[in-house]
């Protein structure tokens, strides 16, 4: 069982060990983070985006991550599809 603090920063972790953007990193947006009984579902983005609000710096494709309380599971949801149908799928499918 993990808590959010752990689950953030393993999402935290996850998105920045591909992100190679010099003197940027990927940060949590906290005040979109969803609580589920099963998790969390975390947002993210640019610090450079938050930053200077400049649309250079925004990301695209960045699905929301779900992480299971369980057990630490990440999963990436995608971001092709309205947040409420990826969740939803997600949640059809959870084993």
């Amino acid at each position: 069982m993990i808590d959010k603090v752990t689950a953030k920063k393993l999402v935290e972790d996850y998105v920045n060990t591909s992100y190679h953007q010099e003197g940027d990193s990927l940060v949590i947006l906290d005040d979109e983070t969803i609580e589920k009984d099963y998790g969390w579902i975390f947002f993210y983005t640019s610090r450079r985006y938050l930053e200077t609000n400049r649309i250079s710096y925004m990301l695209a494709g960045n699905g929301p991550i779900i992480v299971e309380r369980e057990n630490g599971t990440l999963t990436q949801l995608s971001a092709s599809l309205p947040l409420e149908e990826s969740i939803s799928s997600y949640e059809a499918n959870r084993k």
